[in-house]
């Protein structure tokens, strides 16, 4: 294809070659796939993360986050990006209904190991595929995730991925073009797999169809330059909210408006869906606040917006992967065992007494006045005792919203998440690693250190 002059997959290419992110998009950025790299180091051992590994053969110069072994550049960012996903411990971002480092990091450190790139190159082909995600989230949603079913981490992700793959290897603008055409056949993902191995499968699908889609390009692979916009392209066949001309509005500022300095990302402090996270806030604010115990609940109404319950399908989970996605699980486990950690979601803690009794008790209610808070979520928790009183707690978010966490709290997140597989000396040395991402002149410097030996 002869890409013509500044139709919309020639602008969106353009952006993804020559942006230069401003030094706070960079930091944010950096931030997230620290926080990345410290989950991929947790969910390396998780059986999703396993299997993966199992199906992989091939060889090469790409590390394998928490393992010893390098693959190629497409197979590292499968595996990587599974493991990131498979505790749903990685960050999201509201604009694009996605969670986009569990994709765009994994993307962006295959390519460049497999390039010889440096952290600064890495961090702006990471912010390249953030842009674009965000501008294709607010022209497809709701209706593309919301009411058919897309997960938006992969039929969205897919594109960063191949965005931030692209801007790393270092693509011509027609190449570019031509990578963003090819991902947009290559995304997918369904939300009927929530609760499943198949939801962090996802995530690795759209990592690696992101760099298979920036290599094809660079050796000459071809795309229609209508890919994204034609009568039969991903708009239409992804059942877009809005049509074309919405997407070459939402593209317009590219370069000039940095949703990732102005929305942010959302960073994790449970393992399970975001949409439990301000719920969860609240209801371990009254246990703590008020001296609450399991027995002492008559019942917990947890009010929430039009999408939550789309989200957590399960009320009943007989798994860790359901119990992610379950608020009577989530709120029974907060009260009986305290603030959830990876643990809280294993078979023991799902079959506690305490807790499979208390779940029943646990309701959720829809309150649309919420559904005007976007991009943040909010929840309202209401505990009734049996004596008779009841307490009430809103939350405005989660505390891990954009601006709201410090380093020390992300350095505690990642150091318990990387002693899942790598020792206490070794954990210390990835964090510090991951820290130096932006500053190192040599990605494959770094990758050493977020592997065992």
């Amino acid at each position: 294809m002869a890409v013509a002059t500044r139709s919309l997959i020639s602008l969106i290419s353009e952006f993804i070659v020559d942006a230069r992110p401003p030094e706070s998009a960079r930091e944010r950025a950096a931030s997230a796939v620290c926080d990345t790299i410290g989950v991929t180091l947790a969910g390396v051992v998780e059986p999703a993360a396993r299997v993966v590994r199992d199906v992989i053969d091939s060889q090469g110069q790409c590390r394998v986050l928490g393992t010893s072994r390098r693959v190629s550049a497409g197979d590292a960012a499968f595996a990587n990006g599974v493991a990131a996903h498979a505790l749903d411990f990685d960050d999201m971002c509201f604009v694009s209904m996605a969670h986009p480092s569990c994709a765009l990091a994994p993307a962006a450190l295959a390519s460049a190991e497999w390039a010889d790139a440096s952290g600064r190159g890495l961090l702006d082909g990471y912010v390249a595929g953030f842009e674009l995600e965000c501008r294709l989230g607010a022209v497809m949603n709701p209706r593309h995730y919301h009411s058919r079913g897309w997960h938006c981490t992969s039929s969205i992700g897919t594109l960063g991925a191949a965005a931030a793959a692209s801007r790393v290897m270092g693509l011509t603008h027609d190449q570019t073009a031509h990578a963003v055409g090819i991902a947009a056949s290559l995304a997918c993902g369904l939300k009927e797999n929530i609760g499943t191995m198949t939801k962090p499968l996802h995530a690795g699908m759209a990592a690696r169809n992101g760099v298979t889609a920036a290599l094809l390009a660079r050796g000459g692979f071809t795309a229609s330059e209508d890919a994204l916009t034609g009568p039969q392209g991903y708009l239409t066949a992804m059942d877009s909210e809005h049509s074309a001309d919405a997407l070459a509005r939402a593209v317009a500022d590219l370069g000039n408006r940095w949703e990732i300095d102005e929305t942010g990302i959302t960073v994790k402090l449970y393992p399970s869906c975001a949409a439990t996270h301000p719920p969860l806030d609240a209801v371990l604010d009254l246990v703590r606040t008020h001296g609450i115990a399991a027995d002492d609940i008559a019942a917990i109404v947890v009010d929430v917006d039009t999408m939550t319950p789309r989200l957590l399908i399960h009320d009943r989970p007989a798994t860790g992967l359901e119990a992610k996605f379950s608020m009577p699980f989530c709120a029974a486990a907060a009260v009986v065992f305290g603030h959830p950690t990876v643990d809280t979601f294993d078979g023991t803690h799902i079959a506690d007494s305490g807790v499979q009794t208390l779940m029943p008790r646990v309701s959720m209610r829809v309150n649309t006045a919420f559904d005007s808070a976007a991009p943040l979520s909010q929840a309202t928790v209401v505990i009734q005792l049996r004596g008779g009183t009841t307490l009430t707690r809103h939350a405005d978010g989660a505390r891990g919203y954009p601006g709201r966490l410090n380093e020390s709290d992300l350095a505690t997140k990642f150091l318990g998440c990387a002693e899942r597989s790598l020792p206490r000396a070794n954990a210390e040395a990835a964090l510090t690693a991951a820290q130096a991402l932006g500053r190192a002149d040599h990605v494959r410097a770094l990758a050493d250190a977020w592997a065992l030996p």
